[in-house]
């Protein structure tokens, strides 16, 4: 299991899977470089996959990465939330605009004032989902090398290769990106950017159904 930017484990505590599968979450590293290159980080993830043939499970920018590692490493399955798979279902909004404004801002502008545009994008429900966002915010406070790093990824992503066996779950009311941009095989209605966490027990019909 991979996460969204940077966040940690915590996301997917309410995700259950079918008997006989074992979970693991593989961590965020640091980027070599500002500009290392997408494949390249991917590769470096994937040598810390100890298992053959693994299900790719990624929350976000986290599904885009399972689907770069899935291009270097035999998988058995993606498995996307709240992500997209090509890049194509980027919004279009996500321009050459967005991308220059990243690059040429300082981080105090950048990510100054970033916790209301998460949180709104987030669309938690509970304290407790409240809580990891919070700590979300404090921990990328200590690392606007790896954000930009990432933000840049997401914005200029190229994929073109859709794995062959993928299952993308998406929220219908998903903020980042939004549905009418994206092609899923499985829709969450009313479902938000979070959904990971407050419509698990649908989520995790899905999974049953997908894994057995």
């Amino acid at each position: 299991m991979i996460s969204g930017l940077g966040a940690d484990e915590r996301v997917f505590q309410n995700l259950e899977f079918p008997p006989g599968y074992e979970s693991h979450f593989l961590p965020w590293i640091k980027p070599l470089s500002h500009d290392e290159p997408i494949e390249e980080y991917a590769l470096r993830m994937a040598r810390r996959i100890l298992h053959p043939n693994p299900v790719m499970l990624g929350l976000s920018f986290g599904g885009m990465m399972s689907i770069e590692i899935a291009r270097q490493l035999p998988v058995e399955k993606v498995i996307l939330l709240s992500s997209i798979k090509h890049k194509g279902e980027l919004p279009p909004y996500y321009n050459k605009l967005a991308k220059r404004l990243l690059k040429n801002l300082p981080d105090r502008l950048v990510f100054g004032q970033r916790q209301f545009i998460v949180r709104l994008f987030m669309q938690t429900s509970t304290d407790q989902e409240r809580q990891l966002l919070q700590d979300y915010l404090y921990s990328q406070n200590k690392d606007h090398f790896y954000m930009r790093w990432a933000l840049n990824n997401v914005l200029s992503w190229q994929n073109e290769w859709v794995p062959p066996s993928l299952v993308h779950i998406h929220g219908s009311s998903d903020r980042p990106f939004p549905r009418r941009f994206v092609q899923p095989t499985h829709t969450i209605l009313k479902g938000g950017h979070f959904m990971v966490m407050n419509r698990a027990k649908e989520i995790n019909r899905i999974l049953e159904r997908e894994l057995l």
